[in-house]
């Protein structure tokens, strides 16, 4: 089946195999192009699959989990999924081999636990795939595929989570996401995560809630961020408002100037990126025309479509240009994160996607 996008709240322009093409903050369309593109076998969320699909009757290795659950599969579907599974079995191959003969399976032991294993292998084999029901154990199966390799595997998993609704990574959601993604080193979570923050304030009231779960180190680090986005977006809009401006609106008449409310506007939207969104631009040009009575209320549809669009271009690349060394968020995080030790982390020469 193929999964249908549905949205999140993040920001432009994600640089990652999941391209996001949006046109504001709020409520944009998540992973469309994937989405649209893998073909996915039915996904349940939360629904454990019980150990007996897992007892192939042709099975020639066990994958046993940390909590002694035993997973009874083909070496062939295992090894074409993962390099790092392939090396394991052909120790433990080798290792089997070279006992007395024995009737009993050659087996690997592995770090994860039953529940991850279970809905990893749901990704493998042909079955329904499974979700985890909660934050925590959808982190730890991002983790697990990405300690093992798995990258086509990855890529569907995050394709089936960014069909969610509500999304997976929103307001609510974004401070829990973005500590487990620093946690397990799942850098395209933080980078959606932190972009799920951007309409947050940032002042001690807004964030009581977070401080308490929330290592400081991260919130420094999407403190960072978020001044990053903000620096980019004032020196852009700046520009822009200079030169960029479509002479569809600018030629507009306004007796305090056109560019003067639409300046204001983009300086808004500089200081809290939340505003690019057309519902409030609409809410600042009423709030204009009321309190000015001029005619700005009149502005045709087409005026002000040619100015979305060319300042959707500006903020689009403006975020591209955040996100070619947005991972330094995850490095930040984590080098402050040993030295206060709030919480550990992985092995950090684990590769990342």
């Amino acid at each position: 089946m193929v999964i249908a996008p549905q949205s999140s709240w993040i920001a432009l322009n994600c640089v990652s195999p999941i391209d996001c093409h949006c046109l504001c903050f709020h409520r944009l369309t998540m992973s469309t192009q994937m989405a649209s593109e893998l073909s996915l076998p039915p996904s349940n969320s939360g629904e454990i699959p019980e150990n007996s699909l897992f007892d192939d009757p042709d099975a020639d290795i066990i994958l046993r989990s940390c909590d002694h659950r035993e997973f009874r599969v083909l070496k062939s579907d295992a090894t074409r999924a993962s390099p790092v599974l392939r090396a394991a079995i052909q120790s433990a191959l080798s290792s089997h081999t070279t006992r007395i003969s024995t009737p009993s399976l050659p087996s690997v032991q592995l770090s994860d636990s039953g529940d991850t294993l279970s809905s990893l292998l749901s990704f493998i084999l042909p079955m329904p795939s499974v979700l985890p029901s909660t934050i925590e154990q959808t982190m730890l199966l991002l983790s697990a595929a990405q300690k093992y390799q798995m990258g086509f595997i990855m890529s569907t998993i995050r394709a089936v989570i960014a069909s969610q609704e509500p999304p997976f990574i929103r307001e609510e959601t974004a401070f829990r996401v973005y500590s487990l993604a620093q946690a397990h080193g799942l850098r395209q979570e933080a980078l959606h995560a932190a972009r799920a923050t951007l309409p947050f304030s940032f002042t001690l009231e807004d964030l009581e809630d977070e401080l308490s779960t929330t290592p400081l180190a991260y919130l420094h680090g999407l403190w960072k961020y978020r001044h990053r986005v903000q620096t980019y977006l004032a020196a852009d809009l700046t520009a822009f408002k200079t030169t960029g401006i479509p002479s569809e609106i600018a030629g507009q008449s306004c007796p305090y100037g056109i560019l003067t409310w639409l300046g204001g506007y983009m300086e808004s939207m500089a200081k809290s990126p939340a505003l690019f969104d057309l519902t409030e631009f609409h809410m600042f040009l009423s709030r204009h025309t009321r309190a000015s009575g001029c005619g700005c209320v009149n502005i045709p549809s087409r005026a002000i479509r040619a100015f979305w669009m060319a300042l959707t271009n500006v903020v689009h690349e403006c975020m591209t240009r955040v996100s070619t060394n947005v991972y330094e968020i995850y490095d930040i995080g984590n080098n402050q994160k040993a030295s206060i030790g709030r919480i550990g982390h992985r092995d950090s020469r684990r590769s990342s996607n």
